[in-house]
Order: C-alpha cells, then sequence, then structure tokens
C-alpha cells in the first residue's frame, strides 16, 4: 500500500517550480527580442548619416566634395586661379544650379583662393581642401619672425582679409582650429623653455588676433600647440625643417540643413 500511494504522488503533473521557469524563460525571450528591434538600423537615415559625413560637402543629390579642387600656394602658379574659376568649377556651379542649391563653403574656398593668388602670395601659404575643412598653411617666417610670437605687420595684412572672408561665412563654419608647429631644433629662453611653449603662443597669437581684432565669435575659435611632434618633412635637411615651422589654420564646416541655400 506505501508503495502504490508514493507511485499515484510521483504521476501528478509538472513540478511546481516549473511555472516559474517557464514564466521566467518567456520574459527573457520577450526582453531579448525587444533588445534586437531597438539595434535594427534605420538604412534610409544610415545612408543619408553617411553622404552627410563620408566626404559628401552636402550640395545635391549625395553631396559635392572639395576633394577634387585644385590646391593653391606654395609650388603652384597663377594658373591656381585660372583653375579655380575655370571649366572644372564651372562645371560644379552650373550643377548645382540647375539643382537649385550651392554650397556657401565652395564659395568660401574660392574667395580665399583668389585673394591669395591674385595678392601674389602663393609662395608664403597654401590654401587645400579636405573633405570637409579648408586648411591654411603659413609657413612661420610669413607671420613670425624666429624664435618669436609677435605677429610681424606684414603678417596682420593677410590675416585681416582672410578674417573678414571668414567673417561673411560664419554660419557655415564650425570651428577656425589654429595649430601651431616647429622644427626639432631645440629652444631654450626665457619665454619659451621647449618648442611647446613657443608653437602654443604662436597659436594662441593668432586666434586672439582674430578674435579681439575683427570679432570672430570665441567659441568658433581654438588655439593649439604641437612643437616639433607633427611634422610634415624630414628634419634631417634645412628644407624639411622650413617645412615643419609652420602655422596651420583649418576651417572646419557646420554640417547642419543651412549648408545648402536655394538660388532664387
Amino acid at each position: 500500500m506505501r508503495e502504490s500511494r508514493r507511485a499515484k504522488k510521483s504521476t501528478g503533473g509538472f513540478p511546481e517550480w516549473f511555472v516559474t521557469y517557464s514564466d521566467m524563460v518567456t520574459l527573457l525571450l520577450t526582453f531579448f527580442v525587444a533588445i534586437y528591434s531597438f539595434s535594427v538600423i534605420d538604412m534610409q537615415k544610415w545612408q543619408s548619416l553617411i553622404e552627410s559625413l563620408s566626404g559628401n560637402i552636402g550640395v545635391l543629390d549625395g553631396g559635392t566634395s572639395l576633394e577634387g579642387l585644385p590646391r593653391v600656394g606654395s609650388q603652384n602658379s597663377r594658373i591656381d586661379l585660372e583653375q579655380l574659376s575655370g571649366d572644372k568649377n564651372k562645371g560644379k556651379k552650373e550643377e548645382q544650379k540647375s539643382a537649385g542649391r550651392v554650397d556657401p563653403f565652395l564659395k568660401l574656398y574660392e574667395e580665399m583662393g583668389e585673394y591669395i593668388v591674385q595678392n601674389e602670395i602663393p609662395a608664403q601659404l597654401e590654401l587645400s581642401p579636405t573633405q570637409t575643412e579648408i586648411l591654411i598653411r603659413f609657413k612661420d617666417y610669413v607671420l613670425f619672425d624666429v624664435g618669436k610670437a609677435e605677429l610681424k605687420p606684414e603678417a596682420k595684412e593677410i590675416l585681416d582679409k582672410i578674417a573678414k572672408i571668414l567673417l561673411n561665412y560664419i554660419d557655415q563654419i564650425d570651428r577656425v582650429r589654429v595649430e601651431g608647429h616647429t622644427d626639432t631644433q631645440p629652444i631654450n629662453t626665457i619665454f619659451y623653455p621647449t618648442n611647446w611653449e613657443l608653437s602654443a603662443d604662436r597659436a594662441i597669437k593668432v586666434v586672439r588676433y582674430f578674435q579681439e581684432k575683427h570679432g570672430i565669435p570665441g567659441n568658433k575659435l581654438s588655439g593649439e600647440g604641437y612643437g616639433e611632434y607633427y611634422p610634415i618633412a624630414p628634419n634631417q635637411t634645412e628644407e624639411g625643417r622650413a617645412k615643419n615651422r609652420r602655422v596651420d589654420v583649418q576651417i572646419v564646416k557646420a554640417i547642419k540643413a543651412d549648408n545648402i541655400q536655394t538660388i532664387e
């Protein structure tokens, strides 16, 4: 009799803990399904983001990059101006006009290039476009005397014109980043114990001139000193060291809908 009673007890339904366990499994499954659904990417939105950030300036369907535009300055000659306003860019402009849109950032680049070439200063600085930036590269002697960080009078004339152009397009600019660079030759003065201090002070002097003389907003400006640690040429030769002694002004484009303007 005892064995039959035990058998009856063991042939009942599922154990009591099984109900709680199944509820837990169901909740976990629901949780992971929800997480997966949140992680599914809207491909249309993703593609729009890629087009706006991956080298497309954002003027036309698919965008127009400044990458194909000619560089101005350094070893280039007056033909740069012809290239800048010639058939190649004319085609881009016509294409933009036909679409009813134009990119002010492209106009900023053209205006800057025309000023450099028309004033016959291409040997002293270089203007080049990247995907979403415009780089103005000054040789150090254009702005400063050797081992100093006081702006030269002739340097201020160039910065005055550049600042006026920047102000004309200030809404299209996210940041004007000024970078000071040196060669590997050591410096040890009262004001500049190392190249860190010299490069940083030079960058800050340009930043302050833009802000205090021309009113470029401080939240659009930054100054950085890199010393000798980001060379663009070998420091073993005087020619290479001369290239490394420089001030770079990076004009960073603001990525926003306002960058596209409709042509009346």
